[in-house]
């Protein structure tokens, strides 16, 4: 019995400890990007807002314009989670964007299995910026990428850290989370201030003027699946 709980105890630490890789953070051309999934396509409801800050300066929130794309035209889409993708051809927005409980600025078709959002963002202060934290609303699970790096993945996500989703990843179901039901605004300040959210500090990095200032050395790193991506 005894090491059985000292097992637990252990899976438990794991689960709470989970970090992710450092975040470079530009001043200029940043981009967050969300992945939202249903716990089934018979679902009432569904939504993701995210809210990015340095310090006190607020650089995605909802009602901040977004770029997404939902299922099933998310089916076979690569390198969508980079930095450097090619989104102009996804529809415009405002966030958050989902469908019922009148939550969403984007109203999208009901009975969907996922919705891709990414925000193009500058971060002027992000020179001098000591913290940065990443705040969710989110039904029914999620994860969310900052240029490129995984920076949160909710307890119930599909798949293991690190790994892309595909685009149906649940549908053969994730457990169900509710997110606060508050009435969509731009941004509805209560819903930050109720802490029914969940919460990531992001380890980053300052890593210049901006994140399309790419030099010769850094284009020979680029992977295959960002060149895919991008052309």
């Amino acid at each position: 019995m005894r090491s059985k709980i000292m097992y637990l105890s252990i899976v438990l630490i794991l689960l709470t400890s989970v970090s992710f890789a450092q975040v470079p953070l530009y001043t200029k051309d940043n981009v967050l990007v969300g992945a939202n999934f249903n716990d089934g396509a018979g679902s009432s409801d569904m939504t993701l807002i995210m809210r990015l800050s340095g310090d006190d300066d607020i650089y995605v929130d909802e009602g901040h314009a977004v770029k997404y794309i939902h299922s099933p035209d998310n089916e076979n889409i690569e390198g969508w989670t980079e930095l450097e993708f090619d989104d102009s051809n996804w529809a415009d927005g405002i966030s958050g964007v989902g469908f019922s409980d009148g939550d969403d600025n984007t109203v999208t078709p009901g009975g969907l299995i996922s919705i891709w959002t990414r925000y193009h963002f500058d971060a002027p202060s992000a020179a001098s910026a000591k913290e940065l934290i990443l705040l969710v609303d989110y039904d029914d699970q999620c994860i969310a990428w900052l240029n490129g790096i995984e920076i949160l993945r909710s307890p119930g996500a599909p798949g293991r850290e690190g790994e892309i989703p595909a685009w149906n990843a649940s549908q053969g179901g994730v457990p169900n989370h509710g997110s606060q039901e508050l009435a969509a605004g731009k941004p509805n300040k209560n819903r930050w201030n109720s802490g029914g959210q969940q919460k990531s500090v992001i380890d980053f990095n300052f890593a210049g003027n901006s994140a399309l200032a790419v030099d010769a050395k850094e284009k020979l790193s680029v992977t295959w699946g960002r060149l895919k991506a991008r052309y």
